[in-house]
């Protein structure tokens, strides 16, 4: 969802009062206001994705947990959000779920590539052309990030460990990041963009389905180009 899809002054009047008193506490704890935007379209995303799957969506029952992450009542859903300048994006899974999505701007990160992911990793990357290689920069990056999610470490911590192989569409998990079976999903969302979902188990992700949501109670099928599909080696 573009974070205009909700405009921002009927969150406030008609979202906010129905969210859990830590939660509107939370809100109004933020000063910045770009930040107190997409918090609270991302908290809009996620309770209209909720309303597609239960019935009776409670509001009230959205909580931020001590890590930082999203959870609904007894956690029967394994949640996992992801903003970038104004696209949100939102999961559920019954598994531990990661996604992340990310524009492709030029960073410094980039120019450093080998002291930000392994060397295995940068050689491939700099053995590409220039005009493909700030994508696989980001195709790693989402990965990476997605992975980090699901195994409840920091990105800065586990980037190095995460490590992907997208010719050979491989995952290599080193610590901290658990051994046994991972599934990916690596795509783009619209020109410019990247996403990637990462989970633990042996689910088959091509059968995830994406949805936007264009306005309240609006949504029409995403389709998702150049996907492909990761596991652990």
């Amino acid at each position: 969802m573009d974070t205009t899809a909700c405009p921002h002054t009927e969150l406030e009047q008609e979202l906010l009062p129905r969210l859990h008193a830590a939660e509107q506490r939370r809100y109004r704890a933020f000063t910045h206001p770009p930040r107190r935007r997409t918090w609270l379209a991302g908290r809009a995303l996620l309770l209209a994705t909720l309303a597609r799957q239960v019935d009776g969506v409670d509001a009230t029952a959205l909580r931020t947990d001590p890590a930082g992450g999203v959870r609904y009542q007894d956690g029967a859903f394994h949640i996992s959000l992801s903003h970038c300048r104004d696209l949100l994006a939102v999961c559920l899974a019954h598994s531990s779920v990661g996604v992340d999505v990310e524009w492709l701007r030029p960073r410094p990160a980039l120019e450093q590539v080998q002291r930000v992911y392994s060397q295995a990793e940068a050689d491939a990357l700099l053995a590409l052309p220039e005009t493909t290689r700030l994508d696989a920069f980001y195709a790693l990056w989402t990965l990476k990030e997605a992975a980090c999610k699901v195994a409840g470490v920091s990105l800065w911590e586990g980037v190095r460990n995460a490590r992907f192989d997208l010719a050979d569409s491989s995952f290599s998990p080193h610590p901290p990041f658990p051994s046994g079976a991972w599934r990916f999903m690596s795509a783009c969302v619209e020109p410019g963009w990247r996403m990637a979902l990462a989970m633990r188990g042996t689910e088959d992700l091509s059968q995830i389905e994406c949805w936007r949501m264009t306005a309240p109670a609006r949504w029409q099928r995403q389709e998702l180009a150049r996907q492909t599909f990761l596991q652990a080696s």
